[in-house]
């Protein structure tokens, strides 16, 4: 089988890890180009048989693309378009682990009728987008849907219980940003961290409340017609509380650029994290209620570096994907709809089965 030729935009976190993930197999031939020779260094340093190359300009992007298979963007969302735009005019397939924007759809459209675009292809959005879809396939008229993301430290050593496990603004989007969410059947935003709860995994407490960014497309769960859907994050007991304090009391929530630096300066790098996926149908089956749970928890391998759970499943979701796409086992044009791929399957891939914790 000739191997797909993957060219990565971004030496990030993501971009590494994917480069890593991909190297394991004979299925690909990857390259990460990104602006930075320090972070092209800190690739090399990993010994790990990718290629990288040193971008210097964004006109010579297409030209970086001839000859290669996929682009995929590990980028911000400000420089999303651009690796779209060079991606369509080298007519390459193209995933990214961002939600579907409608101006990188429109500028992917023509493409698609050519090869694959896997839009929002790590945790959230992505994995937990499949994992809700295929239990809302397997259970009764659903009329609540409750999504939960959680990645926390497997130690907590201070009392957010938290630390750098994703990126700093990220984090400061979700705790501030509305959240997408439907009600009686209709699209509104909710005010994100609302609607406190206690929740036990395993023995284990947990509090959950609703945060922004975790699923924006809701329109992929529309042929279920649920009443009611809710996107919400996990964290350790407490957690909410404190977060409040500093966005509210302290007046954080205007003051983004203190926030970022308390978080960066103030919380430790969390490389030994677990990562946790719950979602809840409830619905009625005449005239009982019913409720059926999907939940899955992962924890890091440390196999490719120190990238903690919440990165790996997400380059491990994106890697299944590209593997399904060598493979033939998904079409080779248009917007793929990977959310509706069997979980099972995904989760026994080899990317993802090594980070599922049977605990």
């Amino acid at each position: 089988m000739t191997p797909l030729k993957v060219t990565i935009f971004g030496a990030g976190k993501i971009g590494m890890a994917l480069a890593a993930t991909l190297a394991e197999s004979q299925e690909f031939v990857v390259e990460v180009v990104d602006h930075s020779e320090q972070a092209l260094d800190q690739l090399r340093a990993m010994r790990i048989d990718v290629s990288g190359r040193r971008l210097r300009h964004t006109d010579e992007l297409q030209a970086m693309l001839s000859g290669r298979d996929v682009a995929v963007a590990c980028v911000p969302d400000s420089a999303l378009k651009t690796v779209a735009n060079a991606a369509a005019q080298a007519d390459v397939h193209f995933l990214d682990f961002s939600g579907t924007r409608p101006e990188t759809r429109d500028i992917l459209r023509a493409l698609s009728t050519r090869r694959a675009i896997f839009h929002g292809c790590g945790v959230s959005p992505g994995l937990i987008g499949n994992i809700a879809w295929n239990l809302l396939k397997m259970s009764s008229p659903v009329t609540d849907l409750v999504l939960r993301v959680g990645a926390v430290p497997r130690y907590p050593t201070n009392r957010l219980g938290y630390g750098q496990i994703w990126n700093v603004d990220g984090l400061i989007d979700e705790y501030t940003r509305p959240s997408a969410a439907i009600r009686d059947g209709k699209s509104v935003t909710l005010s994100p961290l609302e609607d406190h709860r206690a929740l036990t995994i395993d023995g284990i407490d947990y509090e959950e409340f609703n945060t922004s960014g975790g699923i924006e497309d809701l329109s992929i769960f529309s042929e279920f017609s649920p009443r009611n859907v809710t996107f919400k994050t996990i964290r350790y007991p407490g957690h909410l509380e404190y977060m409040r304090f500093l966005l509210d009391d302290l007046g954080l929530r205007s003051r983004r650029d203190m926030m970022r630096s308390l978080l960066c300066n103030g919380l430790p790098i969390i490389d030994d994290d677990i990562l946790l996926l719950m979602v809840t149908a409830c619905g009625r089956r005449g005239r009982q209620p019913t409720q059926s749970t999907a939940c899955h928890r992962f924890v890091p391998t440390q196999k490719n570096g120190t990238f903690n759970a919440l990165t790996s499943v997400a380059t491990g979701y994106a890697a299944t994907l590209l593997s399904l796409l060598q493979q033939g086992k998904i079409e080779p044009a248009g917007f793929i709809d990977h959310h509706r791929l069997d979980t099972e399957t995904l989760l026994r891939s080899a990317y993802l089965k090594p980070l599922i914790s049977t605990r």
